[in-house]
């Protein structure tokens, strides 16, 4: 097993909301666009790709505002007028310009011949400028190619610091649970708790008369660079066959409604604090009613029952 790096990958046009968040693409997003060119590089080279690592290194959503006091709001397009000289609708979308760099963990990739390796790559480079990702087109690639699967914390910290500089997404589930059994709060303010910010007013003394106070920052349930996010879909409803359900996009397939499964990610900008590259690769990770992308390493088992919920 080896894995193949996609260096600098720019993006226009790419979701910057997904769900409740903002800011940045859903890791869904990510690895459909790892599935979509597995599933072109297979056929022509005997490669496949699952898992995938995401580290960004700028990012620019389409938004502005008047002052800085001011809301934010999205920058559209300016439509041409229809036939009857009026506006013509839009829906308002959330774009956003990118460069980010993926680590594609890589299977059936023998490596020997360094002129057969750079046409390989070559190739795969030409199918993803040929794809979207996130929804956006992609306009340029700076390199694409193959690196052995690193062993040791120490090849893992020399693979990524080339690639810096830049801040890689990590999953931090286990966070969330572990807010979840130590609060009894509902799940929807447990998982506020790691991105909204909060200030309680408390008195300078212990007195039932009025007493002057102050307001105090109230700290987040873990250190570091948390963020909430998007990792996959849970089941809602019974599995109908293919074509029974009207204006679905593939009539060919069986199909389920879904709701969105949120959780809280963690950007990481050190490489040294990468022990394996298990706990950067999301994976996609099925157990009935959850579709969710997790890290190898932070997966805990999912029973299809209510005690273990991460939608809202």
């Amino acid at each position: 097993m080896s894995l193949f790096i996609i260096k600098n990958m720019h993006i226009e046009g790419a979701n910057a909301i997904a769900g409740f968040t903002y800011g940045f693409p859903a890791i869904t997003q990510f690895l459909g666009f790892v599935h979509a060119l597995s599933r072109k590089v297979e056929p022509q080279h005997g490669i496949s790709f699952d898992g995938c690592a995401v580290m960004c290194h700028q990012h620019q959503v389409h938004a502005y505002r008047g002052s800085d006091w001011d809301d934010y709001g999205f920058a559209l397009t300016r439509n041409p007028l229809a036939k009857d000289g009026k506006t013509a609708p839009i829906v308002e979308e959330g774009k956003m310009n990118l460069c980010v760099s993926l680590l594609i963990e890589c299977k059936g990739f023998s490596g020997g011949n360094s002129d057969q390796e750079q046409l390989i790559s070559d190739a795969i480079k030409t199918l993803a400028l040929s794809q979207r990702c996130a929804g956006g087109r992609i306009t340029h690639i700076e390199i694409c190619q193959f690196k052995p699967m690193p062993n040791e914390a120490s090849d893992c910290r020399k693979l990524l610091r080339p690639l810096l500089p830049g801040f890689i997404l990590c999953d931090r589930s286990d966070y969330l649970q572990q807010h979840n059994e130590s609060n009894d709060q509902n799940m929807i303010m447990n998982w506020l708790d790691f991105s909204a910010l909060r200030y309680r007013y408390t008195t300078l003394s212990d007195s039932v008369a009025a007493e002057p106070g102050q307001w105090e920052r109230v700290n987040k349930p873990q250190s570091g660079y948390l963020v909430p996010l998007m990792i996959g879909y849970k089941q809602i409803s019974d599995v109908f066959a293919a074509g029974e359900v009207a204006n679905v996009r593939d009539n060919t397939t069986p199909f389920a409604f879904t709701e969105a499964v949120y959780s809280v990610g963690e950007w990481i900008g050190s490489p040294s604090r990468v022990e394996s590259i298990n706990q950067i690769l999301w994976h996609y990770q099925y157990s009935s009613p959850y579709y969710l992308c997790r890290a190898q390493q932070s997966i805990h088992s999912i029973e299809s029952n209510e005690d273990f919920d991460f939608s809202y």
